[in-house]
């Protein structure tokens, strides 16, 4: 039969069905494509694009009336590592020596929870040490030393009730990440002695210890930019590891799991709920 021979309907029926078997073919051409992409190249995609769905119930017309619309909405990394450092910077904190001519830059510690305690870099400390820590908020606290994991060189030190500044210190403790990390998610470590800095890069591989010790994530970010203590956090603001010595042994990029202090946390809220 001609093309010419065919009523309008059968036209249109004849494009339809041409449509469907090509949206057909370009979805499974797209979705081989994809599972044949590494995963730095999905996780791109897919933080690129992102669907919202919006509700618009016109005035007048019942709530059952209402308008769905989809807008497209552009995420670039930039934005989220810039929104996972506004989340992550209150938690951050610089510890010096005590001395009150030229103090001595120390570490970065991390704040745990709303009483002030703070991890860091246990290789910069010893038992009975005392420091200063200078707040995000810019307010100084004193803090001492009361412990230290051997297996992943953690230091927790536990704050004082008042700043230097005869005042009561603001806490934001930091949330820890409950995922695992992935090979070639997107990070940040946090640095910077006096001006805080940042160096963005991805997981490039999971160091597991052979001694049940913590799991060591390495990266590709540069080891000059780190410092003892520096927080490695998500692209949504979770601390995802902290760089001691245990981590410099294994990998000159390497920060230990934070997954270490989560199992702190979980024994210690276990041991309150028992009392």
């Amino acid at each position: 039969m001609n093309m010419e021979q065919l009523s309008k309907s059968q036209i249109v029926l004849l494009t339809l069905l041409i449509s469907f078997v090509t949206s057909i073919a370009t979805g499974i051409v797209t979705v081989s494509l994809m599972d044949q992409a590494p995963p730095i190249v999905s996780q791109t995609v897919n933080r690129i694009i992102e669907r919202t769905v919006e509700k618009v119930t016109p005035a007048g017309l019942a709530a059952a009336t209402a308008v769905t619309q989809e807008k497209t909405i552009i995420i670039k990394e930039a934005d989220l590592i810039s929104q996972a450092l506004v989340r992550a910077n209150p938690s951050i904190v610089r510890l010096y020596t005590t001395s009150t001519d030229t103090p001595a830059f120390l570490a970065l510690g991390v704040v745990m929870d709303a009483s002030g305690t703070i991890v860091s870099d246990a290789d910069v400390f010893k038992a009975g040490d005392v420091a200063i820590a200078e707040l995000a908020s810019g307010s100084h606290v004193r803090v001492a030393l009361t412990s230290q994991d051997a297996t992943s060189a953690i230091a927790y030190l536990a704050s004082a009730t008042s700043t230097l500044e005869g005042k009561s210190p603001v806490w934001s403790p930091i949330a820890i990440s409950g995922t695992h990390p992935t090979l070639g998610a997107t990070v940040i470590a946090l640095a910077g002695k006096s001006t805080a800095r940042v160096a963005a890069g991805i997981v490039t591989a999971l160091i597991s210890s052979q001694e049940e010790g913590p799991q060591v994530i390495d990266t590709d970010v540069s080891e000059s930019l780190m410092l003892a203590g520096s927080p490695l956090i998500t692209t949504e603001g979770s601390l995802l590891g902290i760089r001691t010595g245990v981590a410099r042994a294994s990998s000159p990029s390497g920060f230990v799991s934070a997954s270490v202090l989560m199992k702190k946390e979980e024994r210690k809220a276990g041991v309150e709920k028992q009392n």
